[in-house]
């Protein structure tokens, strides 16, 4: 007996809970010279979460002002926090179901930019779960190659 190619996809997508999208994001912010920018997800306990941010120039000639950067688990809990970051990476396991928080917020200590320069451009890449994986080490690990 063969399955069709369709039939199997749709069977995997019910067994997945109906999606086959990656639990990946990845967003762009527009942080303002006062107040902050934040991004939430709403997540089961027992999550590896690993997040990613780079903060570039907004006339994209390099890396750009600073920010400063929290994460919040969903009681409250600070999980993550560092000032006058350009670019960075947190990760944490998730001890909680619920909504965690990561914001982000103008380092106010630069003399360098300008009243032009107000706002920081915010590169966000949050990965959850099985996208947390160096697939690229396994596969090295394991002497497989990648197909064309």
């Amino acid at each position: 007996m063969t399955i069709s190619p369709l039939l199997f996809i749709g069977l995997i997508c019910l067994a997945g809970g109906g999606s086959l999208l990656p639990a990946v994001e990845a967003i762009w912010l527009t942080v303002p010279s006062s107040g902050e920018k934040c991004v939430y997800e709403e997540i089961h306990a027992n999550v590896v979460v690993v997040v990613d941010y780079l903060c570039i120039d907004q006339n994209n000639i390099g890396l750009g002002p600073t920010v400063d950067v929290r994460v919040n688990s969903a009681y409250g809990k600070e999980l993550y926090k560092k000032t006058n970051e350009t670019y960075g990476q947190f990760a944490f396991t998730t001890s909680e179901t619920g909504t965690y928080l990561a914001c982000f917020g103008m380092h106010h200590d630069q003399a360098h930019y300008t009243v032009d320069n107000r706002t920081a451009i915010v590169n966000v890449d949050w990965k959850m779960g099985i996208q947390t994986k160096d697939w690229d080490a396994v596969a090295k690990k394991e002497k497989i190659e990648a197909s064309p």
